[in-house]
Parts: structure tokens; C-alpha cells; sequence
């Protein structure tokens, strides 16, 4: 009889103390979950303030999305968090890049300078759309775009194209070029982040 009391009073004593021991567990997961939750709440309350930041034409921008501009530089994109860059030291680069361009093809008879002003490039990834398109027009010598300020500074080979041809080729990627729009099916491929 006393072995089993004896026996029954450590099985309450085990039961107890895992009891115990899964109450604080649960404490610890609800704890965690709720950590979690208000992370999550102020991620988001802050992806709000950021994106009311926003500005059509600001000092900072994003280099994967240009379109996301504002003029606090402590603000984030809204779509992807990264840090803005200033549009001052990128127009340095941007304006070195086109003399470096420039003087690299003087005096080249049979090189044309073209600069195509296009429509808004939301991301990174229609950068990549134009560069492709290009690519496939072997006229095309050498160029760089630039993406905050939509214009492509390029030189192209005028016996192997045209400047109306460079134009049909970015449109028929599904982007303005100068005055020759984009058609309606080339704009319904692109991916959503560059409509």
C-alpha cells in the first residue's frame, strides 16, 4: 500500500510539473506571437508613413523602383525597404557616363548620337526589358540608360539602322520611345511592375 501511494504522489508530482512547465511554453508562444504581430503592425505602419512620403519629383530615389522619389532621406521604398539614393550624386554619374560616351565616339562619320526619352520606368526589371530590346538591334553601338531621368544616351551605326528603327524597337518592348508610343499588346506583356 505504501509503494503505491508512494507511486501515485510522484506521478501527481510529474503531472504537476509538466503542467507547469506547458503553461509557461504557451505563455512563451503567445508571448512570441504577439512580438511577432506588433513587429509586423509597425513594419507596416511604417511602410504607411513611407509611402505618404512619396513625391513625384524628389532629392532621393529608389535604384530598383525610380518611380518611389521623396525628399526625406531617413525614407524607404515602399515596395522593396531598400535606402534611397540622392538624385544629385546619381546625375553626377549620369552626366559623367554621357561625356565618357560622348567623347569616346568623337569624330566617328558614320556613328549617330540618338537620345530616346521614355516613358516611366517603375523598376529595375524594365531597365533589363529595354537593354534586351536593344540588344537585338545590331545597329545600336553603345549606350546607358538612365532610369530616374528616362532617357537613353546612345550611338547607333547609321548604316545598319535608323533612328525611327530604335524607336519601333524600345515601343515594340512595350515602352514610349520619343513620339512613337508603345502599342496596347506590347504594354499587356510587360510584367506588372512595369505597366
Amino acid at each position: 500500500m505504501k509503494i503505491l501511494k508512494l507511486t501515485s504522489s510522484i506521478i501527481l508530482f510529474f503531472i504537476f510539473v509538466f503542467s507547469i512547465a506547458g503553461c509557461g511554453k504557451k505563455e512563451n508562444e503567445v508571448k512570441d506571437n504577439k512580438q511577432s504581430t506588433e513587429m509586423k503592425n509597425d513594419e507596416k505602419t511604417g511602410d504607411m508613413k513611407d509611402a505618404g512620403k512619396m513625391v513625384n519629383d524628389g532629392k532621393y530615389f529608389c535604384p530598383m523602383h525610380p518611380a518611389q522619389q521623396t525628399d526625406d532621406p531617413a525614407v524607404k521604398c515602399p515596395i522593396c525597404k531598400m535606402k534611397l539614393n540622392s538624385k544629385t550624386d546619381y546625375n553626377k554619374k549620369m552626366s559623367e557616363e554621357h561625356e565618357a560616351l560622348e567623347k569616346k565616339y568623337a569624330g566617328k562619320k558614320d556613328l549617330i548620337h540618338f537620345e530616346v526619352k521614355l516613358s516611366v520606368i517603375k523598376s529595375d526589371e524594365c531597365e533589363r526589358l529595354i537593354e534586351a530590346a536593344l540588344s537585338s538591334d545590331k545597329g545600336v553601338v553603345e549606350y546607358h540608360i538612365d532610369i530616374v531621368n528616362r532617357v537613353i544616351h546612345m550611338y547607333i551605326d547609321k548604316a545598319k539602322t535608323s533612328k525611327s528603327n530604335v524607336e519601333k524597337v524600345i515601343s515594340d518592348a512595350g515602352f514610349d520611345a520619343n513620339d512613337t508610343k508603345a502599342k496596347t499588346e506590347a504594354i499587356a506583356k510587360l510584367p506588372a511592375e512595369c505597366k
